[in-house]
């Protein structure tokens, strides 16, 4: 080949790459209205476009996504997102982002009655069985969807959850929480775990197992920094999905004997457990813009020598190294 064919073929390649990095790099972000229990909530999709990523701005928040981009041919994988208590359906948009390019359908649900501008719910007994169905009920949506449903492979839904949100997602996956457990932590150990209890509403129906919340389509989860006390022996009896759960190492919030430490004795070997030793419990939020930082608080400070963007690039890739493992054809 002489230099010049050479140098030609090197350029139709790099041309060639750059097209493919650029549709591997479009990602689409639209919101959905949902309706569960007959309340409507509004959900973020971000999902694989052949658009490449603009700059959308919701609010104070910008991201790397082209809003309302069509979604590119292809077969995906769903993944529902569930924030924590207070949050809303863009606090891990970076996280959704990168999973989205990986080749995901992200879905984000503002939880109704449990996010930063509506409360009614946060910390009732009712809230324990509301997130879940919330979950399912964008399953649902999504499924039934004349665009997103053909495009989503059934075989391939998995949930992921923070904090309260994580519990949702081991519901999901079988695991039953007893209230009454709840009730009694509460009570006997609340010295111990204030932050965690200071935030519950007892109003007496704190009692008792949930119902039946399980969703036999969502097939893997993950769950960082989870609430596990509510769970207790044989909760996870009728869990067969694999999961992931993040311990963080400075968590403040919920103390991990109770939570982490919890569900990994119940679960045994069917869990695998992440450490990440210097993260504080709101570590896994992408980080506020400035503008926010001092009305939000402690949630958007980080300690000193503690880098959450570093942090974000290792867990995202844990999370997805684990979901590619976990929903691969061949895995059993």
């Amino acid at each position: 080949m002489t230099g010049y064919a050479r140098a030609l073929a090197v350029a139709v390649l790099s041309f060639v790459l750059g097209i493919a990095g650029a549709r591997a790099e479009g990602v689409g972000f639209r919101d959905v209205r949902v309706e569960s229990n007959g309340e409507v909530m509004l959900v973020a999709v971000w999902y694989r476009s052949d658009t490449p990523s603009g700059r959308t701005v919701e609010g104070p928040f910008a991201m790397k996504a082209t809003r309302n981009a069509a979604l590119a041919d292809g077969r995906y994988g769903l993944l529902l997102f569930s924030h924590g208590t207070g949050g809303g359906r863009l606090n891990h948009r970076g996280t959704a982002i990168w999973l989205a390019q990986a080749g995901y359908i992200v879905a984000a649900p503002e939880h109704v009655g449990d996010n930063w501008r509506d409360d009614r719910y946060s910390g009732t007994a009712d809230n324990w069985s509301r997130r879940p169905r919330q979950l399912s009920a964008v399953l649902d949506r999504l499924l039934g969807d004349p665009e997103f449903g053909p495009r989503i492979d059934p075989a391939r839904v998995a949930a992921i959850g923070h904090s309260i949100g994580g519990y949702g997602v081991l519901a999901l996956i079988g695991g039953r929480a007893d209230l009454g457990i709840l009730s009694r932590h509460c009570t006997e150990f609340r010295d111990r775990d204030p932050v965690f209890c200071d935030h519950g509403k007892p109003d007496g129906t704190f009692q008792g197992r949930l119902p039946e919340l399980t969703d036999r389509r969502v097939r893997a989860a993950v769950a960082v920094a989870p609430v596990g006390v509510v769970f207790g022996a044989g909760a996870f009896s009728g869990a067969t999905a694999p999961v992931q759960i993040h311990r963080l190492g400075q968590d403040r919030v919920l103390r991990r004997s109770w939570h982490e430490d919890n569900i990994m004795r119940l679960m045994g070997s069917r869990a695998q457990l992440v450490l990440h030793p210097k993260a504080h419990h709101y570590a896994f939020i992408a980080p506020f813009p400035a503008v926010l930082i001092d009305q939000v608080g402690e949630p958007a400070h980080d300690p000193p020598g503690f880098e959450r963007r570093a942090f974000l690039d290792r867990i995202d890739r844990q999370i997805l190294n684990f979901l590619n493992a976990v929903m691969s054809p061949d895995h059993h």
